[in-house]
């Protein structure tokens, strides 16, 4: 099909409901006059990822502008209910374990970012329902540009910049054009994203930990996987090893990825000052959280994450 529209994609059961709202954000995204609200809401819970993007080193404004410049409209729901003024466009990134939460106000000149935080209701926050699909599943996107086309045919390979996280992977992608998006299979863009994170656990399993990975049920869709695992740094990986416990289907299973878990933070070489922030980040981030005894676990990380630097002090001091 060479002139294809909506309707057509709709016909095909191709969602294409969010493009319009997506196109907005990613254009609002982009202006430099666009602002991030600081301020502490009522609930208290909205300042969490903030304080996450500041933690892996970012600047919290540029990161979140590049972050919705690279949201595509098959990763967001709209939530009107929650767009009080006519000038608010309200989205949920529900391609996480817990969704992102984000709200704009569009008002022109006094453009601002109201909300970037995890999903939920005094701290209590929902599980995704895993998105399982098998075989294809075609969906909208927009392209950062065209590589190439097919001679008289409606088939192209096109470049886009596809963001979980603080990961960004480029990628290049065949794709059908409709009016200002592309079609292509998100299949391929899924697996990417859970090859990176699987082989990260599995270097951090047996590189880095030593430890059998054959027991691990690993990543199977997006929605197992929280916003802040998708980096390198140390919270990251405590978040993704968090995830890891967390889809473990049995008792031996559980058990290996919690010895994981906490034989990486006994590994950690922190200073006193480095644990305190790691501590105060970790407390604020699962102050949101679906897990149930979260606060168990987060103890146990507590506990253990000074037992190396205590341990090396303690033969420093006998040295002396």
């Amino acid at each position: 099909m060479t002139d294809m529209t909506y309707e057509l994609l709709e016909a095909e059961g191709i969602d294409t409901s969010m493009i319009k709202v997506c196109k907005k954000i990613r254009n609002l995204a982009k202006l430099n006059r666009i602002v991030l609200d600081n301020s502490t809401h009522r609930s208290g819970l909205n300042q969490h990822l903030f304080d996450y993007i500041e933690y892996c080193g970012l600047d919290t404004l540029t990161f979140i502008k590049s972050y919705l410049s690279n949201l595509q409209p098959y990763m967001i729901e709209r939530r009107k209910d929650q767009e009080a003024h006519k000038s608010f466009v309200c989205v949920i990134d529900n391609l996480y374990k817990i969704s992102v939460y984000i709200k704009i106000d569009t008002k022109q000149f006094e453009e601002i970012i109201i909300s970037f935080h995890e999903d939920n209701k005094r701290g209590i926050a929902k599980s995704n329902k895993l998105q399982l699909y098998t075989g294809n599943k075609y969906v909208p996107i927009f392209a950062d540009s065209v590589l190439s086309k097919v001679e008289n045919e409606n088939k192209y390979v096109v470049k886009v910049m596809a963001q979980r996280g603080l990961l960004e992977l480029p990628l290049e992608i065949a794709g059908l054009k409709c009016k200002d998006i592309f079609v292509v299979n998100r299949k391929s863009i899924d697996t990417l994203f859970l090859s990176y994170c699987n082989d990260y656990i599995k270097e951090l399993y047996t590189s880095d930990l030593d430890i059998d990975f054959d027991t691990i049920e690993v990543f199977s869709v997006l929605q197992q996987l929280s916003f802040t695992s998708y980096g390198k740094d140390t919270f990251s990986s405590i978040s993704i090893l968090i995830d890891c416990l967390c889809v473990q289907p049995d008792y031996i299973s559980k058990q290996a990825a919690d010895f994981a878990l906490i034989t990486f933070v006994q590994s950690l070489k922190l200073t006193t000052e480095q644990q305190a922030d790691l501590k105060n980040l970790l407390d604020t981030k699962y102050m949101v959280s679906d897990i149930k005894r979260i606060d168990i676990v987060l103890k146990r990380i507590k506990d253990n994450l000074a037992l190396n630097y205590n341990l090396e002090e303690s033969q420093k001091e006998a040295e002396t």
